[in-house]
């Protein structure tokens, strides 16, 4: 799978495009809800978007210095609390990325933010590009786990009743036991004045 974009939609789910194995482009529109894995590797994003797009919040500060706010996430400077990434475009083989997200400015307000599009290898565009590539190939495993083995936020479970099938026919309705009910021991009550 060679994706070409990775979004988180509104609902919570997942919109894939990728190549297959024959070259053809398919474009997935997911009815599952996402799993936290996805979101967190979507999260581990923010300090990327925040430093690319420079962001007040990363303005003088290293990647570590940001991703340490992910751990005091009430710190009213946390590139985490105003800040979100919900796509991820991929171009030529997967090694030029660009994310997109959303601010919230101190209005209230949301904005649409755009880093530009980096390199796997320029280095001089942006520093940290192989701690970036490391957080994108963690979205491509969680959005490939989404489409191939269906890990999703929330699933449909079966009930395994072993040899013990209680819709198979043996026993119909005018064949169940009937109960054993005792009555109730009757207890004193006390008046209290």
């Amino acid at each position: 799978m060679e994706f070409q974009k990775i979004q988180l939609t509104k609902k919570n789910t997942l919109n894939l495009v990728f190549k297959n194995e024959n070259g053809d482009l398919v474009t997935v529109a997911g009815a599952n809800i996402a799993h936290k894995d996805f979101k967190a590797a979507l999260r581990a994003l923010v300090p990327h978007i925040a430093l690319m797009t420079e962001q007040r919040e990363a303005y003088n500060r290293t990647l570590k210095d940001i991703e340490k706010d992910r751990i005091q996430d009430a710190n009213s400077m946390s590139v985490f609390k105003w800040m979100n990434v919900d796509c991820v475009t991929l171009a030529d083989d997967g090694s030029t990325y660009t994310l997109q997200g959303t601010r919230i400015l101190q209005s209230g307000s949301v904005i649409k933010i755009e880093s530009p599009t980096v390199s796997a290898c320029d280095h001089d565009k942006y520093q940290y590009v192989s701690e970036l590539s490391l957080a994108v190939d963690a979205v491509i495993y969680e959005a490939e786990a989404y489409y191939k083995e269906a890990k999703w936020g929330l699933k449909e479970g079966s009930l395994d009743f072993g040899e013990d099938d209680p819709f198979d026919g043996k026993v119909t309705t005018d064949q169940v036991p009937e109960a054993d009910i005792k009555p109730a021991k009757k207890t004193k009550k006390t008046k209290v004045a």
